[in-house]
């Protein structure tokens, strides 16, 4: 009897185990975009200056590192949100080379604009997956 009773005892536990295992957590997604928060917000604390654009160009690496992240995980789901995320990086991405090729005043204007528009696209983002996560 009292191997009967282990035996259940230990069936209980990995039955428990497989429900908890089974209600998972939240997906990777989730964590991906805040991974991109945390990539566009040390973004946007760089100074737009000639000095400061290999930091930038640094942090908008990992911005679009982490975006593919959150690109993979979401496949086809945020498409739209993801898409203007990616847009704003790229946008920044093409601007950020002009100022690096040629800094001045005119070549380093629009990137304020285009880490500001990251940003806006990017609050997009995380308000259509707040849900799932």
């Amino acid at each position: 009897m009292a191997l009967g009773t282990a035996a259940a005892r230990i069936a209980a536990t990995l039955l428990t185990g497989v429900v908890l295992a089974g209600c998972g957590g939240k997906p990777a997604v989730c964590s991906d975009v805040d991974a991109l928060k945390t990539s566009v917000d040390n973004l946007k604390n760089v100074q737009v200056s000639q000095g400061g654009l290999s930091k930038l160009q640094d942090d908008l690496n990992q911005v679009k590192s982490d975006l593919n992240k959150v690109k993979s995980d979401a496949k086809s789901q945020y498409s739209e949100e993801v898409a203007a995320v990616d847009q704003a990086a790229t946008s920044l991405s093409t601007d950020l080379s002009a100022a690096t090729d040629s800094p001045s005043a005119a070549t380093l204007a629009p990137l304020g604009a285009d880490v500001q528009s990251l940003g806006t696209s990017l609050t997009a983002l995380q308000k259509a997956v707040k849900e799932t996560c």
